[in-house]
């Protein structure tokens, strides 16, 4: 198990060196800890436990390949992301690394820990882009932003026939043969993408568009009277909107009025009833 050999790498360093390890890469389980706290616990500076921690990485570096299991889970690891592309989100990844690898113990910081000893693989944090997610060579993240790109650029103004002909599908495929990337390693470059995103119907596209994003009250009711397709009272929406869940944020019923009162695209037909103006229209 890998997180058996992480505790044989690090068993034969001094005490304070070892829980620096323990503590800088949460290999407890109970998260990192900064060079501050660190410091703190043993009355040093930060620069001195940056010192210890790089010292005790050396170690472990110049170590690595006695432990005999290290090469066989390192090539389970780098043929696992090979053959989805060279990329997989961090959640999704731990799992299946865990359960490749049958280690119960197995947790993210572990493999963050690996991937900083070996060398072979890497982390990337979550940003403004991307889902943090895991990879072994810069290529694939180049190949991924322009299956991105060639995507976004063919649905940027497709909006209505994604969400009502659920054609997405079709965009998709056709921007996978464009960039040469098989419809596997596209789906998953996808799950890695804050880009693009799925409503709670199952809709694909922009994550912009609040039709598959929706975060205020009066998107979320645009959204589950559009999908509805018949008036709702305002009592009733609101149960609705509460029930699709969204955000996970709960919606109140005064406020969901106040909301179909003051949007131009609903319109009252009934007594606190109301239905979307462009199906009137229709």
């Amino acid at each position: 198990m890998l997180s058996l050999t992480i505790n044989n790498l690090i068993r034969d360093l001094k005490p304070r060196q070892k829980e620096i390890l323990a503590g800088r890469f949460g290999l407890t389980g109970e998260g990192k800890k900064t060079l501050a706290d660190i410091g703190e616990r043993y009355n040093i500076t930060r620069e001195r436990v940056r010192q210890l921690e790089e010292s005790a990485l050396d170690y472990i570096r110049e170590n690595l390949e006695k432990e005999k299991a290290v090469k066989d889970f390192l090539e389970k690891i780098i043929a696992h992301l090979d053959k989805l592309g060279g990329l997989r989100k961090d959640d999704i990844f731990v799992s299946e690394i865990k359960s490749a690898l049958n280690d119960k113990k197995l947790h993210h910081w572990h493999l963050r820990f690996f991937s900083e000893v070996s060398g072979k693989f890497f982390y990337r944090p979550a940003d403004r882009g991307y889902h943090g997610f895991w990879y072994f060579d810069e290529k694939h993240i180049n190949k991924a932003d322009l299956f991105f790109s060639e995507l976004e650029k063919m649905v940027a103004d497709k909006k209505t026939d994604l969400l009502e002909n659920k054609s997405f599908d079709d965009y998709f495929l056709r921007a996978a043969r464009n960039k040469k990337i098989s419809d596997t390693a596209g789906l998953n470059y996808l799950l890695v993408s804050k880009r693009f995103s799925k409503n709670p119907y199952g809709d694909f596209g922009l994550s912009e568009w609040e039709e598959i994003n929706p975060k205020t009250i009066n998107s979320k009711a645009y959204l589950v009277l559009k999908k509805h397709g018949q008036p709702l009272h305002f009592s009733e929406l609101t149960d609705k909107i509460n029930e699709v869940g969204f955000d996970g944020r709960l919606a109140q019923k005064q406020t969901v009025h106040n909301e179909l009162i003051k949007d131009p695209r609903f319109v009252l037909v009934g007594r606190g009833t109301y239905a979307l103006y462009e199906k009137r229209e229709k």
